[in-house]
C-alpha cells in the first residue's frame, strides 16, 4: 500500500529573504549620514564631543554594531518551520485516513488514535514557532526603527554643527569688539545647548530599543520553554506493530 502526500512540507524549508527593514543599512552602513556628520571642521566636531561628552557618530555606530539583520532572517526561518510542521501534520492525517480505510480491527483502531494524536501534537508546534518568530521580529524591528530615528538625530546634529561652525567663526572674527564677542559666542552657546537636547532624543531612542529587546527576549524565552515542553509531550506507541497492509 502506498501513500501520496497531500502537500509538500519541504517547500517551506528554504533560505530566508533579505529583510526590507534593513534595506537602507544601519548607522555604520549609511554613507550619507556619516558624510553629513563629518562635514563640519574637525575642531567643531571637537567642540561637539566636548559638549555632549561623547562622539555622537561613534556612539551611535557602537550601539548598533552586530548582525541584527539575522534576527529578521531567523524570524522568517521560525515561520517557515511552523508551516513545515503544519504540512507534515496534514500529510500524517491524510495517510492515517487512507490507512484506516483499508485496515480494521483493534490494532487498526489503536494505530488510528496514535497517528491522529501525533498529528495534533505536530500541528500544535506551529504556535510555538510563531511565538518565536514574533519575538525575533520584535528585536529586528526595534533595532531598525531605533537606527532610523537616530539617523535622523545625527542628520539634525550635522545641520546644527554647521550652524555652530558659522557662529564660532563669527565670534572669533568679532572678538575685537565686545558686542561682537558676546553676540557670536553667545549664539554658539545657545546652539550647543540645543544640540545637547537633540542628542538627548537619541539616548531616549536607544533606551526604548533596549527595553523592546528585553521584552522580546523574555517572550522568546517563554516560547522556547513552551516548545521544549511540547516536544517532550509526544505520544508513544504501546509496542511495535508491523501492519501487513504496508
Amino acid at each position: 500500500m502506498s501513500f501520496t502526500d497531500a502537500v509538500e512540507p519541504v517547500g517551506h524549508l528554504k533560505a530566508p529573504s533579505s529583510p526590507e527593514e534593513f534595506s537602507q543599512g544601519l548607522i555604520g552602513d549609511s554613507v550619507e549620514t556619516v558624510s553629513d556628520f563629518l562635514s563640519p571642521s574637525e575642531w567643531v566636531l571637537g567642540v561637539i564631543e566636548f559638549a555632549l561628552g561623547v562622539n555622537p557618530l561613534e556612539q551611535a555606530i557602537s550601539w548598533f554594531t552586530g548582525e541584527w539583520e539575522s534576527y529578521v532572517r531567523c524570524a522568517e526561518m521560525w515561520r517557515n518551520t511552523g508551516r513545515f510542521t503544519q504540512d507534515l501534520a496534514t500529510n500524517l492525517r491524510s495517510g492515517n485516513r487512507e490507512l484506516d480505510a483499508g485496515w480494521s480491527g483493534n490494532a487498526a483502531d489503536s494505530a488510528y488514535v496514535y497517528f491522529d494524536e501525533l498529528a495534533k501534537r505536530i500541528d500544535s508546534l506551529d504556535g510555538h514557532f510563531q511565538d518565536l518568530r514574533a519575538s525575533y521580529m520584535d528585536v529586528g524591528r526595534a533595532i531598525a526603527r531605533g537606527a532610523e530615528l537616530i539617523k535622523g538625530v545625527l542628520e539634525q546634529l550635522a545641520d546644527q554643527a554647521l550652524i555652530l561652525e558659522i557662529e564660532l567663526t563669527a565670534g572669533t572674527a568679532l572678538a575685537e569688539t565686545g558686542v561682537g564677542l558676546v553676540a557670536g559666542y553667545g549664539a554658539a552657546v545657545l546652539e550647543i545647548a540645543e544640540m545637547v537636547r537633540t542628542w538627548g532624543r537619541a539616548t531616549e531612542a536607544y533606551s526604548a530599543v533596549q527595553d523592546a529587546i528585553d521584552e522580546a527576549t523574555v517572550a522568546g524565552g517563554l516560547a522556547v520553554g513552551g516548545l521544549g515542553v511540547a516536544l517532550k509531550d509526544f505520544p508513544e506507541p504501546g509496542r511495535s506493530y508491523d501492519n501487513p497492509a504496508v
